[in-house]
């Protein structure tokens, strides 16, 4: 059962990534709260509200029939077809299991729905919410066992219906933004949701009083942290995937400024959820952004001196933000922190950049 929701719902959301970034960013970057209960009252007060949430669900698992019956003709999933072994009470449980994962963005939101129905007193319009669930849980169990009984085992390709007529770019910053989209999506997308729900949170307490910058300061470079993980991809990309770059007759100063740039280019996403909420001004936004940013490029430099897994970078990662939470709580100008962190992680990238070519 592990090895069919790993290979199959986590390599749907792994290859979607990109497409739930986009939507997140939509629903979340230019959507407040206000729009999102508006939406959820529509749906459950107008005559064809229901109609248009079945559309969108449908349309929805469609997506994910599609990708399961496509996914499982390919050489690699010949394994897939093992799930015949097994009875079939027990491979129409697991199949149903399996499409419950693949429908966790529907379930999210209908338990949303069903707060709001609670909150206004409306749960006698619910019911076919959960209709909904048997019906599309359904049809992707159908969907699975319809190929598992009908295998094609040899998929031609065909040709692509758009071919883009532009080269790639011959660019190191393209390159490694495209790598972290292509083949680390579900750590792009894991880091950015925890990342815009931070930022979400943080403004919103920040409207109920009058408070200074310190309290956003805090709470968004939290926010700006949990890209941790997108750093340590890109420093794995560079010294275990992306190995002949580091014989490129490229200066220590030039790469510290590509890491820079692809950094500030990670961290505009949550950077223009503050623009939209418009509770902070436009100085104290470009502020909190070169803190965040100052704080993620020592945690990248820290990296050339420690490697080893993410999971032990924890520890000086918390010690570094309760000296920071310090830092910022003693007044001192929040400007000037950002700035003295990137010069402080300029300084320490070089030494230790330079530190481990030398043991290579």
């Amino acid at each position: 059962m592990k090895i069919l929701m790993l290979s199959t719902v986590q390599a749907f959301f792994r290859q979607r990534a990109g497409m739930f970034f986009v939507l997140m960013g939509l629903l979340f970057g230019f959507m407040g709260s206000r729009e999102h209960y508006g939406f959820a009252l529509f749906f459950l007060t107008d005559p064809f509200g229901m109609y248009y949430l079945a559309g969108i669900w449908v349309l929805y698992t469609f997506l994910c029939a599609h990708f399961i019956s496509n996914l499982w003709t390919q050489p690699d999933y010949h394994f897939i077809y093992n799930t015949g072994l097994w009875p079939n009470q027990r491979r129409m449980i697991r199949f149903l299991l399996m499409a419950l994962g693949f429908l966790q963005p529907i379930l999210y939101y209908g338990i949303y729905i069903i707060l709001i129905a609670r909150q206004d007193k409306l749960l006698h319009r619910i019911w076919p919410i959960f209709i909904f669930y048997t019906l599309l849980s359904t049809i992707l169990v159908l969907v699975a066992e319809h190929r598992l009984r009908n295998p094609r085992l040899f998929h031609a390709k065909g040709k692509m219906v758009f071919n883009w007529p532009f080269p790639r770019p011959v660019s190191w910053i393209y390159w490694s933004i495209e790598w972290l989209f292509r083949e680390k999506g579900l750590t792009l997308l894991c880091c950015k949701i925890g990342a815009i729900g931070v930022f979400i949170c943080t403004l919103i307490y920040y409207q109920t009083d009058t408070y200074d910058i310190r309290l956003p300061a805090i709470g968004l470079t939290l926010g700006y942290l949990l890209n941790i993980g997108l750093s340590y991809e890109l420093f794995r990309w560079e010294n275990e995937i992306w190995l002949w770059s580091r014989s490129l007759p490229v200066s220590t100063a030039v790469r510290f400024a590509r890491t820079l740039l692809i950094h500030t280019i990670l961290i505009i996403p949550e950077t223009l959820i503050v623009i939209r909420y418009n509770v902070i001004t436009i100085l104290e936004v470009l502020q909190l952004y070169a803190l965040g940013l100052s704080v993620l490029m020592i945690f990248h430099s820290y990296l050339y001196k420690r490697g080893g897994l993410l999971e032990d970078m924890m520890k000086p990662v918390l010690s570094g933000f309760v000296l920071l939470t310090f830092l910022i709580l003693y007044k001192i100008p929040v400007w000037g922190i950002g700035a003295a962190g990137l010069l402080l992680s300029c300084y320490l990238y070089a030494k230790w950049y330079e530190k481990e070519e030398i043991g290579l």
